[in-house]
């Protein structure tokens, strides 16, 4: 058996657009180039990746669980990649990273300022770092690294972290919401809450605090891993949720918010940046977290 780097890029491009067509173009590559390099993995592994179908392909079973590893080797092919370009001088490298809304307001554009002056053209994309939604990307080698509000002791054992800043949590909601006077964790039981399901997030430690305190813990739950959605539905329902202090900083979070005169003391919140313990960063993305920690420790 020998994947080759092409393969593997025609195999995932194709799982990710859906059809074969959209995957040429994508890659640039004729339709029979591509369905040839699909075909030749195949043969290779002995086994069906995808079907062909009226509405484009379909994955086998086999398909599905290339997809999960390809992810990885072709990301970190193109970091090794990078990394000799970088040595070479002649390349401008990328950075693929999710930042959490509390970083993503205060300490980023400080940091990609002075990221900027360093590497001016280098490639950067960036998405919200709420961990449901960033963490299994992070897994798979689509992000470098991860700027999230985690609990450590939740992370698995395949993630390295360090903490970039400490927040205090506080509850809110709409600032003529009918428990907005509530003092107790207890009164809030029975409440709308906006939560993150992931097992890593702050939210886990907000329900182990319930837990601990022996307290109902609130069964109304919106999972909403979006602050644009999560941020309009606080002002405008009778959801609540915790955010980190630092956030409410800025006017137009907290315009039309209330924080809550909770007396009980809730979970600190650690502002970390998680990366994949047995891949080490691009040049970009290791410059990218120097920035972030120097703009951490200024603020």
């Amino acid at each position: 058996m020998s994947m080759k780097l092409h393969q593997l890029r025609a195999f995932l491009t194709t799982a990710e657009q859906g059809s074969i067509r959209a995957a040429s173009r994508t890659l640039h590559l004729s339709q029979a180039a591509l369905t040839k390099a699909i075909k030749e993995l195949e043969l290779d592994l002995g086994v069906p990746l995808i079907l062909r179908t009226a509405r484009g392909v379909q994955l086998t079973a086999f398909g599905q669980q290339l997809r999960v590893r390809s992810h990885l080797i072709v990301s970190e092919m193109r970091r090794a990649e990078e990394d000799i370009a970088q040595m070479k001088g002649a390349g401008a490298g990328s950075a693929s990273v999710a930042v959490t809304p509390t970083a993503a307001l205060s300490i980023l554009p400080q940091a990609y300022r002075a990221f900027r002056r360093q590497m001016p053209n280098a490639r950067v994309s960036f998405i919200e770092g709420f961990p449901g939604v960033a963490m299994p990307r992070l897994r798979d080698g689509s992000l470098d690294f991860v700027v999230a509000v985690v609990v450590p002791e939740h992370l698995a054992p395949e993630f390295d972290h360090i903490e970039l800043y400490e927040s205090r949590s506080v509850i809110v909601g709409r600032a003529d919401h009918p428990l907005k006077e509530c003092t107790r964790l207890a009164e809030l039981s029975d409440a709308e809450w906006l939560l993150n399901p992931s097992p890593e997030s702050s939210t886990q430690a907000l329900l182990d605090d319930y837990a601990r305190r022996g307290l109902a813990i609130p069964g109304r739950v919106i999972e909403c891993p979006s602050f644009v959605i999560a941020h309009g539905l606080l002002r405008g329902s009778d959801a609540i949720a915790a955010l980190p202090e630092s956030l409410l900083k800025h006017h137009w979070v907290g315009d039309g918010l209330a924080v809550f005169p909770i007396v009980d003391t809730l979970p600190a919140v650690s502002v970390r940046v998680v990366t994949r313990r047995d891949s080490p960063l691009t040049p970009a993305a290791t410059l990218l977290l120097d920035c972030l920690r120097h703009a951490a420790m200024s603020q």
